[in-house]
């Protein structure tokens, strides 16, 4: 069966679609090459709908969301060999691998460091330091982010919850209260179940802090607070390694701003888990 381009999907579907669906149509094929890099916010914004449009016209020309259209208008334009890392070519040796790879992270945490804002890191660590229970909610790769968080709080005393189960994380959000956090990773900013339970959280009173890139999401959108991490200049920004290595590095942030507001505390904390694991270790 011969696989039908995306550009060919839009102009095959473009007589059946909305007026607005028509316009976002329009909007992508004169500008293609620059939607790839759009999350959907970008993309509603420059099109001049809302993101619940642009996730209609994804459905209405075939897809099951925004994500599977960038992955399939991906295709129309981007080498097989460069969707893994578009910096990385097929042939190059072991050592030119990583050099790539480690100069790409490199800069993606110089990046994410230069945009930082002593403000809202000051406030992030306030909000959890008051915090009544802190709960982590995340998906894939940002889900692991919020158990290496609750391994980090841990050992200086803070007491967080990561729920890996999706459900879980649902019900997990609609029971906080006002005095609670809920602390929303995303790198993409627009990971449904990650955006409901925010909405859950906040419906309740609870305090917000999204975790997701540079530039406008839902989820930056919808949260009291927000972090932003950088990223490379690729079309699934969300699949990069560089992209967790920043996240992973601005909660160590917080963590150590938190650990030295009342360091007594965090050392006797610190102290009792390493004498609490230390017969685990040789």
């Amino acid at each position: 069966m011969v696989e039908i381009s995306c550009i060919e999907k839009i102009r095959g579907k473009e007589k059946l679609l909305t007026n607005t669906e028509k316009k976002i149509a329009e909007y992508v094929l004169n500008h293609y090459d620059k939607v790839l890099t759009y999350n959907i916010t970008e993309l509603a914004e420059s099109a001049g709908v809302s993101d619940a449009s642009v996730v209609r016209f994804c459905k209405s020309i075939g897809y099951k969301g925004y994500q599977d259209f960038k992955i399939n208008a991906a295709k129309d334009v981007l080498p097989r060999e460069k969707h893994f890392n578009p910096s990385i070519e097929q042939f190059d040796d072991v050592e030119t691998i990583c050099k790539k790879i480690f100069s790409s992270e490199i800069t993606v945490l110089n990046r994410t460091l230069a945009g930082l804002e002593r403000g809202t890191l000051e406030k992030v660590a306030d909000m959890i330091r008051q915090a009544d229970k802190i709960v982590f909610f995340g998906s894939g790769g940002s889900l692991l982010v919020g158990k290496d968080a609750q391994h980090k709080f841990m050992k200086i005393g803070i007491r967080t919850y990561v729920y890996e189960d999706i459900d879980m994380q649902l019900m997990a959000s609609s029971l906080l209260e006002k005095g609670d956090v809920a602390f929303c990773i995303s790198h993409s900013g627009s990971n449904y179940n990650v955006l409901n339970c925010m909405k859950n959280a906040e419906s309740k009173g609870a305090g917000t802090i999204a975790l997701v890139s540079q530039g406008k999401t839902p989820l930056s959108k919808t949260a009291d607070v927000v972090l932003y991490t950088a990223a490379e200049e690729t079309m699934f920004k969300s699949e990069s390694v560089s992209t967790r290595i920043a996240q992973l590095a601005m909660i160590d942030v917080i963590v150590a701003i938190i650990a030295f507001s009342d360091y007594d505390k965090s050392y006797a904390a610190i102290q009792e888990t390493r004498e609490a694991t230390s017969q685990n270790k040789f």
